[in-house]
């Protein structure tokens, strides 16, 4: 109990940096460029249990890192439960949110985004409007995400372009992998949440 009270003053004073919560898109279709405006939005009205990331532009701020990787060392039995290859974060109860609070600032959020924009090009219908959605992926050894799957889909798009579109946005986030005692862990189970809307201008 201790570790997280520490943890907390210590997160209380550490700001996340997050990015400005619009992207441009641009699609090409009928031989012409239709500039699309792409806003990403959160949290969503979905009542999941823990959700780790819920912004695509949401990072940790760059002179925290050392900071986080100090204290994943001290949080590690604490918010994980571990095999030989994986881990997957401890579910807490209500009367402990505060824990898993501070275990997905610890686990769930990127370190960096590889690009600032986020680029949609298709020829295809881009399903114009909101779309929700709540998925599942994992964080390899490489610090990347993988096995993204969507749970919920509410809106415009289809579920294979809405996955396509959120695979695309994902790849470009990096995270710092999990290690303990020197061995990298893949991070699996994890859930996240977000949405967007798509209009032509």
């Amino acid at each position: 109990m201790y570790i997280f009270l520490y943890l907390l003053t210590i997160f209380l004073k550490d700001l996340i940096l997050v990015a400005g919560k619009e992207g441009l898109t641009m699609s090409f279709s009928s031989l012409r460029f239709i500039f699309l405006f792409v806003f990403f939005y959160s949290p969503l009205a979905y009542s999941q249990s823990n959700i780790c990331l819920t912004d695509f532009n949401e990072i940790l701020a760059e002179d925290s890192l050392e900071q986080i990787k100090s204290m994943r060392q001290k949080a590690n039995k604490h918010c994980l439960e571990c095999g030989t290859t994986s881990c997957t974060l401890k579910q807490w109860d209500e009367a402990n949110i505060a824990n898993q609070k501070i275990c997905n600032r610890l686990f769930c959020k990127p370190i960096k985004r590889t690009q600032k924009k986020t680029l949609f090009a298709s020829s295809e219908n881009h399903g114009f409007g909101q779309t929700k959605v709540v998925f599942s992926y994992a964080i390899n050894t490489n610090g990347r995400i993988t096995d993204v799957d969507i749970i919920d889909l509410e809106g415009e798009m289809d579920k294979k372009r809405a996955l396509s579109f959120l695979r695309d946005n994902l790849k470009a986030l990096r995270y710092e992998p999990v290690e303990i005692n020197g061995k990298e862990y893949f991070l699996r189970d994890l859930q996240g949440s977000t949405g967007w809307n798509i209009y032509e201008k």
